[in-house]
């Protein structure tokens, strides 16, 4: 069971190698393009650097609505298209202008991307659920330790060439494994949605009950007005955790850790430190895939708001100290590893854990198009601060800036301890009833209620899956047509 949700996992987060990509090319095209165009000016550096990341909350709302309709699965194949359309205009582009379409037009993957988050929690048990999440954070940084590698040795056009032969990976992987059960089983293909469950589970029972259980409590919506469907996204499990993770990426990208991913190269050298900074960037990169890995393992231990608080105090301390460093003129190498520290402080909650959530939070009946939407607002975060990084360092100098990445990386810290809700253990229907205001009995550390873990009189064993609440297991409860033509189907076939 744990094998093939863990092949299925990293078949959807390989989108997240691309995602690196884009995310760090722009570290190594701008020094080279600047180097052979010396009248390129700031303003036009930084429109190269942020039209991959102006594009991405289209991306997000684009693969939102999405979702829901074609399915996760196919969703997941279709990214290639705008991947490597982007990746092959960079490529050939003889002008600026070509060069900032491209850029722009890879901007729609890192969008869309974020439905391997919900491909993966609807996927996965509760108990596996946060470390292969967890694993989209890590090859996102194993893509930016890639094209950084590469950007120090290789023309930026041969680097553009090679991330559009990676991009088809992701499609290629999709097509062994199968769609999401759960939105099969909500789109009423039941039998599709069993096979998916069975191959993911490898258990009959346990694919049948986990299947059954989301049926009973799925909602159609079939027979709701315009008006009805409108009122999903009013409810309360939906607006607070919408505001709880908006707040959180404020505070992420006001962190300083995408200026840092996405000028790299230009950052060290404003903030001057000894080591040469393609060498730096590098050495960056690297630190990001090792922490990323150790935030996967990590996550698995400790509660989410724990893994978050730690997170950014820790990002926050290792900033203020770059900052006060650079303010005495301290050691060069200090402020380096100040600058390597918040990296990889960032990487063990501070950085994965919004989008992670995202895919966790919302109901099932507009997952797809809240997580979209939410990944959209990040985005357009995003650009706002890469966009306006260089005006920001022009205003209150490298020093200044510094600063205010540290103070609020401590305000976000504060603010996760206090506000942000836990995950951990959780399957996805009992994480609803905490903004349900359903807590009554519920255990916030092993993520399930008192009652359920009592044994009552006359009562029937329960257990615990990732559709949802607990399943009862009496053996003569109702089974649909589907299920009993399936059972007869695969004892036909085992007797033969």
């Amino acid at each position: 069971m744990i094998c093939q949700q863990v092949l299925a996992a990293l078949a959807a987060q390989s989108i997240n190698i691309s995602v690196g990509f884009c995310q760090g090319f722009s570290a190594v095209l701008l020094p080279q393009y600047s180097h052979e165009h010396p009248t390129l000016s700031y303003e036009q550096s930084s429109w190269i650097a942020s039209l991959g990341v102006i594009s991405n909350p289209i991306g997000a709302l684009l693969g939102g609505m999405m979702v829901d309709a074609v399915g996760r699965r196919l969703l997941l194949q279709s990214i290639v298209l705008p991947n490597l359309i982007g990746w092959l205009v960079i490529a050939f582009s003889e002008t600026y202008i070509f060069l900032c379409v491209g850029r722009f037009i890879t901007g729609f993957t890192i969008g869309m991307s974020t439905v391997s988050y919900i491909y993966v929690a609807e996927i996965t048990t509760p108990e596996k659920r946060g470390v292969l999440s967890a694993l989209g954070p890590g090859l996102v940084s194993t893509g930016i330790f890639v094209v950084y590698s590469l950007g120090a040795f290789v023309h930026w056009r041969k680097v553009a060439a090679i991330c559009a032969g990676v991009s088809l990976l992701t499609p290629f992987l999709m097509y062994f494994v199968p769609e999401s059960p759960l939105w099969l089983a909500s789109k009423g293909q039941m039998k599709e949605a069993y096979n998916a469950m069975f191959w993911l589970r490898q258990n009959n029972s346990t694919a049948q009950q986990e299947l059954m259980e989301f049926t009973k409590d799925r909602k159609t919506d079939e027979s709701m007005s315009f008006k009805q469907k409108l009122g999903l996204f009013k409810r309360k499990n939906v607006l607070k955790p919408f505001a709880l993770l908006i707040i959180f990426f404020v505070f992420q990208e006001m962190s300083g850790i995408y200026i840092i991913l996405y000028y790299a190269v230009d950052f060290f050298k404003s903030v001057g430190t000894s080591v040469n900074e393609f060498t730096a960037s590098i050495i960056v990169g690297g630190v990001r895939v090792f922490m990323g890995a150790v935030g996967a393992c990590l996550i698995n231990s400790f509660r989410r708001k724990t893994l978050a608080a730690a997170s950014g105090l820790l990002l926050g301390v290792a900033m203020l100290g770059a900052a006060i460093c650079d303010s005495v003129n301290g050691p060069p190498l200090v402020k380096l590893a100040c600058v390597l520290l918040h990296v990889s402080f960032s990487m063990v909650g501070f950085l994965q854990l919004p989008w992670i959530m995202s895919g966790e939070l919302y109901p099932q009946d507009i997952r797809g198009v809240m997580s979209g939407a939410t990944a959209c607002c990040a985005y357009v975060l995003i650009f706002f601060n890469i966009k306006t990084y260089p005006q920001l360092e022009k205003l209150v100098t490298s020093n200044g800036t510094l600063y205010l990445f540290g103070i609020c990386a401590l305000l976000g810290a504060i603010y996760c301890f206090l506000l942000l809700p836990e995950t951990k253990g959780k399957t996805l229907t009992e994480i609803m009833k905490q903004f349900d205001g359903d807590k009554k009995g519920m255990d916030p550390e092993a993520g399930y209620t008192k009652e359920k873990r009592c044994s009552i009189e006359g009562r029937p064993v329960q257990r615990r899956h990732s559709a949802g609440a607990a399943v009862s297991l009496e053996k003569n409860e109702f089974k649909p047509q589907w299920m009993q033509e399936e059972e007869a189907r695969r004892a036909q076939n085992h007797c033969e």
